[in-house]
């Protein structure tokens, strides 16, 4: 059983009974001196003034306690419940850890850079040369997918730890047109406070930190992709088939010849100068 199924289950009990009547004061009660010796160790518990009671003898409410007027799914308690049963907002949990969400940070990264991004620059870079180019600008697609989910993620966690922490529970009774705010008991803000610093603000400084790398992965690669747009496309212009791409696609043809600088293409290769006389007009 993980950590955040443990405070699950331990806030789910909280939220069906009164937490004060699991162990409730009292009156000591003297012990017999001919009462069998096998209740001793129950009757020394009640003499400490506390009685252990059964989860069948509390008392069952519809609510937590101090928080009767505000509905059951906006008490703070509850969104964190239903925030770490929601889809990728347990990646960044503490059992995780940075290392498992890290993991499936990547796993996003590659799905979407493999499968969506890089056949878009593919379909946008159709000619040979362009490699650079397509690998550039998938790289910006997949880290703006991780990037945005992690922002999602973080705002998700932070949304709950400004909850845990306020001192008033803001809810709306029917509808965002009659909106109220109820203050917290003693016992709400001390566990709510509680739930805090064990479970949501860890999470929040580790998102934070993968938010801040992420930020500056996702504007390096923007700026690699600047360079590499700018770049002139890399492809070998012996090869059989660019040569018989350049007698009929005059934009290939025209970079080649920006990239000979004046100078006859064939002067780059021994072959070809052998071919043209050694070279005539390479000098």
């Amino acid at each position: 059983m993980t950590r955040s199924q443990r405070i699950a289950i331990c806030l789910g009990t909280i939220l069906i009974s009164d937490p004060t009547s699991a162990f409730r004061p009292s009156p000591t009660r003297p012990t017999h001196p001919n009462q069998p010796s096998h209740r001793r160790s129950h009757d020394d518990d009640e003499s400490q003034g506390y009685e252990i009671r059964s989860p069948s003898s509390r008392p069952e409410t519809t609510s937590t306690f101090g928080s009767e007027n505000v509905p059951a799914d906006q008490r703070p308690s509850n969104e964190y419940l239903n925030l770490i049963r929601q889809p990728t907002f347990g990646w960044a949990s503490q059992d995780n850890g940075d290392a498992g969400l890290a993991a499936r940070l990547a796993l996003v990264y590659a799905a979407f850079f493999a499968g969506v991004c890089y056949p878009i620059s593919g379909a946008t870079w159709v000619t040979d040369g362009y490699t650079l180019q397509k690998l550039a600008a998938s790289n910006v697609g997949a880290a703006s997918v991780v990037f945005i989910l992690a922002l999602r993620i973080y705002s998700g966690w932070g949304y709950i730890g400004s909850r845990l922490t306020s001192k008033v529970i803001e809810f709306e009774e029917t509808g965002w047109y009659d909106g109220d705010i109820q203050e917290k008991s003693d016992a709400e803000k001390a566990r709510d406070l509680f739930l805090y610093r064990s479970s949501v603000k860890p999470v929040e400084e580790r998102l934070k930190k993968f938010c801040l790398i992420l930020g500056g992965a996702w504007v390096a690669s923007c700026l690699v992709l600047n360079v590499a747009a700018s770049s002139k496309p890399i492809f070998n212009q012996y090869d059989p088939n660019m040569l018989k791409e350049l007698s009929y696609d005059d934009k290939v043809a025209e970079i080649v010849q920006r990239q000979s600088n004046g100078r006859p293409t064939y002067c780059d290769n021994r072959y070809y100068r052998a071919v043209a006389n050694g070279g005539q007009g390479c000098e």
